[in-house]
């Protein structure tokens, strides 16, 4: 039974009594040329990529927060035992529980995991196990016996203690063995602000009683970033004097900054780690921009990171068909043949085709691209191909802005301005985030230089990139010899750095003028530049006159220039130039900002005005009541289809790859907008609220109901006539089969008489404008017999149907807050919304 005034009840389930056929029915949009079972297989790559990158961060965070963690699991163990070895205990008025306040816990929950996975034994409590100081208390009793290997051997007895009686507890630790009594009983208190503060005054009461001889150790988890011990905390602010002096409170901070954050980001996808540790979706500068200014807004946190890259992760693979080779190129996952056998497969020719003009369109496999069709092992290897050639790319941008971070940084260490202006000034495209975020330069550093090319082909006058390496090569060339050897090691430690098994994917293609192809030889280069710091030390040590020095510092300073300038020219070749490059690179793909910080308002609005663009399902009825028949579901499926395949082709098909004309798709491409959905097809709710558009700002209820069976009468008239075209026809194909079978196929050759060319005139009739009259007529006759005087009955129920619909979609405006009663007309409502844009 369902008690809708009892106020304990926060929460009431009404469970689906409709027709669970119908919910089986409805399924998301398939995307264009997409494999067989290519859901699953996105959905797999998305899960193995997914997991890859969450491991990477929590290994990270693992490593910032183990000596935090350390210290504070340390700290608790130690709770009970004496500061120093021979030292008598603190003698105090009464016993105080140890109390550590985790301040901050909100931001990252794998700090709080983190140390209670150290502990034993540990019970979790949460608001809701706590409404009352009896289920609080048994929770925390329940919770110690059920972790005690031994509480299985408790045997009831008639003159045992309450369930929520703390002496249970008690009894329970001093039955325990020496060998495995637990040393300290600690509770952890998820959520502290949430919980009824005079049930914890009266627990923190309780627990203190019997302490020490009860080891209780109290975590208290807090949202709020403020430290526990500053008087205006959440501790000191909401609990009396005479609750804090029963607990020894220390303090724990979650240590959080966007320094962490950034870190977390540069070490994920900029630094290098070995090959089993790189992520296999490598973020674009758009992504990488939200990401810094969701941050710097609203949350810095780690957790809200992981939020944000697993709703970009979840986009790319779900909404890109191509996605599904990233799980399928996996050796460890499928040999070239299972992958040859998908390929092959007869329902993936378009998935086929659409993968060999795509790579018809690169710079590989010029002379094969008639074996691509012909050949599915030499599509494999040209698959391959273009994944070793995106590796090469992504690795060189990275190891650039390694090598410029460098420079930067020496320059900083050295008391210069580094690269000044023209390193993380925000000349982003799409904001600046460098000037208003500083506290992100070396992540915006990374957002610039991934937009390198796209300002320069945006503005060819510009030529930034030629601006940001000539200033660094100027730098390189002032540098003085004790400096110049200092910066040598950083570049050598720099190359080095590099993981074994990445030094061969170097290979980068042509350079920014369109020359021939170059490549950067990895070990050569660290050859090379150990060879000048050779030349650098023996100038040093062979006590040569002032000016040969000089000008042999001089040559070398020259040749370092001229070489980071070249590297840099080859090492940041724009990621979009290679082939499928969107299968494994966001590239400029927006962040669904709305699912993770959604605006209510306009959201609202857009679904009441377009609901056919927020429909999940192919299957799109425009009225809810099926009033109107197929024809609003026709126009309703039209629209939603035309709008998702739309927008799933931009996101297939990049520009620079891709041109739309070269597509077979020239049925597609040839729409290129959309007619306005008829108001009739809505429905109800949206009805109403275009009608509430057109009011002024006092509606009269009577004029509103008035306009809203108009449309509704319109809906009544499509169904009818479209109930009597359906009847016609099949009539008409009912004859057509008739005579068939009565007519010998002797008899149908030799028609040429009055009676053969009436039967014909009868089966041709139906395209003819003779019979949609007749079928209009039908309609006609079929609205005069539901008129008053033919059908009260069915009239007066209409009626009754249209203010049931009316009052229905009246009440949902209402509850949205999109009308206000007046009492000074009981027959008019007030408009509260107001300046609606389309």
């Amino acid at each position: 039974m369902v008690h809708l005034d009892d106020a304990n009840e926060t929460v009431v389930f009404l469970p689906y009594s409709g027709d669970q056929q119908h919910l089986s029915k409805t399924s998301a949009p398939e995307l264009p040329f997409n494999l067989p079972n290519g859901t699953a297989l996105r959905w797999d790559a998305y899960k193995a990529a997914w997991n890859k990158c969450l491991g990477r961060i929590q290994a990270l965070m693992h490593q910032l927060y183990a000596p935090i963690v350390a210290d504070t699991v340390e700290k608790i163990e130690l709770a009970y035992s004496p500061t120093n070895d021979g030292d008598p205990p603190m003698v105090l008025p009464h016993a105080e529980i140890p109390t550590f306040a985790v301040a901050n816990s909100g931001s990252d929950a794998y700090f709080i995991s983190s140390i209670a996975s150290r502990l034993h034994p540990v019970v979790h409590l949460y608001p809701s196990d706590c409404p009352n100081l009896t289920t609080a208390m048994k929770s925390i009793i329940n919770g110690f016996l059920a972790a005690s290997k031994s509480a299985s051997n408790l045997k009831s007895s008639a003159k045992t203690l309450a369930a929520y009686d703390i002496g249970v507890l008690l009894a329970w630790f001093i039955a325990q063995k020496p060998n495995t009594k637990p040393r300290n009983l600690i509770v952890l208190l998820h959520d502290f602000e949430q919980f009824d503060p005079g049930v914890v005054q009266d627990m923190f009461h309780i627990c203190s009683q019997h302490v020490p001889t009860l080891p209780l150790i109290l975590i208290l988890s807090l949202s709020s970033p403020q430290s526990p011990l500053s008087p205006q905390s959440y501790l000191h602010v909401t609990y009396p004097r005479a609750t804090l002096k029963l607990l020894r409170i220390q303090s724990v901070v979650v240590p959080t900054s966007p320094k962490i954050l950034e870190d977390v980001v540069i070490d994920t996808f900029v630094n290098f780690s070995d090959t089993s540790g790189e992520v296999e979706l490598f973020l674009g500068p758009t992504l990488l921009e939200y990401v810094t200014e969701y941050a710097t807004r609203f949350n810095h946190s780690v957790s809200a990171l992981l939020n944000v890259l697993q709703l970009a992760y979840l986009k790319h693979f779900l909404t890109n068909p191509l996605t599904s080779l990233v799980h399928l190129m996996l050796r460890d996952q499928y040999t070239d043949s299972e992958l040859q056998n998908i390929l092959q497969d007869p329902t993936s020719v378009y998935f086929r085709n659409v993968l060999v003009q795509r790579l018809a369109l690169s710079r590989i496999e010029h002379n094969a691209n008639s074996d691509l069709e012909s050949s599915t092992p030499a599509l494999i290897r040209a698959l391959r191909s273009a994944h070793t050639q995106f590796r090469a790319r992504s690795h060189a941008i990275r190891l650039a802005y390694s090598l410029l971070q460098g420079l930067h940084e020496f320059l900083v260490e050295k008391g210069y301005k580094g690269l000044g202006s023209h390193w993380g000034s925000g000349t982003s495209t799409t904001s600046t985030l460098s000037s208003k975020y500083p506290q992100y330069s070396r992540l915006q550093n990374f957002i610039n230089l991934l937009q390198l090319h796209t300002r320069t082909r945006a503005n060819p006058h510009s030529k930034q990139s030629e601006k940001d390496f000539a200033y660094s090569h100027t730098l390189v060339r002032k540098l003085k010899p004790d400096e110049l050897r200092a910066y040598l090691n950083v570049l050598i430690a720099t190359l080095e750095g590099v993981p074994n098994g990445l030094e061969d994917i170097f290979t980068v293609g042509e350079d920014g003028d369109g020359g021939d192809d170059k490549s950067f030889d990895l070990p050569g280069a660290v050859r090379m530049l150990k060879g000048w710091r050779a030349e650098v030390d023996g100038a040093h040590e062979a006590g040569s006159e002032d000016g040969d020095r000089a000008k042999q510092f001089k040559a070398i300073n020259e040749n370092l220039a001229e070489w980071m300038y070249d590297c840099l020219r080859i090492l940041t070749q724009p990621i979009e130039d290679t082939p499928l490059w969107d299968i494994w690179y966001t590239g400029a793909e927006v962040f669904p900002s709305e699912t993770i910080n959604p605006s209510i308002r306009a959201s609202i609005i857009a679904g009441l005005l377009r609901p056919e663009e927020f429909a999940a399902s192919t299957e799109v009825v425009a009225d809810p009541q099926g009033s109107h028949g197929d024809s609003g579901k026709k126009n309703g499926l039209i629209r939603t289809r035309s709008h998702t395949h739309t927008s799933e082709r931009n996101l297939v098909e990049p520009g620079p790859s891709l041109p739309n004309h070269q597509l077979n798709d020239s049925s597609d491409s040839e729409e290129t907008g959309e007619d306005e959905v008829p108001l009739h097809t809505l429905p109800d709710t949206s009805i109403l609220f275009h009608r509430y558009l057109e009011s002024g700002k006092i509606i009269n209820v009577y004029d509103w109901f008035e306009s809203f069976h108009a449309v509704l009468n319109v809906q009544r008239r499509e169904a009818i006539t479209r109930s009597a075209k359906e009847r016609e026809r099949d009539r008409i194909k009912g004859k057509g089969k008739e005579v068939s079978r009565n007519t010998s196929p002797e008899k149908k050759g030799k028609g040429t008489g009055k009676k053969s060319s009436r039967g014909k005139g009868k089966v041709k009739g139906t395209t003819d404008e003779g019979a949609d009259a007749d079928v209009n007529m039908d309609a006609q006759k079929e609205l005069r017999k539901e008129q008053p005087d033919s059908n009260p009955d069915s009239d007066e129920t209409q009626q009754i149907l249209v203010q049931a619909r009316f009052i229905r979609a009246l009440h949902e405006l209402d509850f949205l807050g999109l009308i206000k009663h007046t009492r000074r007309k009981p027959d008019h409502v007030l408009r509260t919304l107001f300046e609606v844009g389309d």
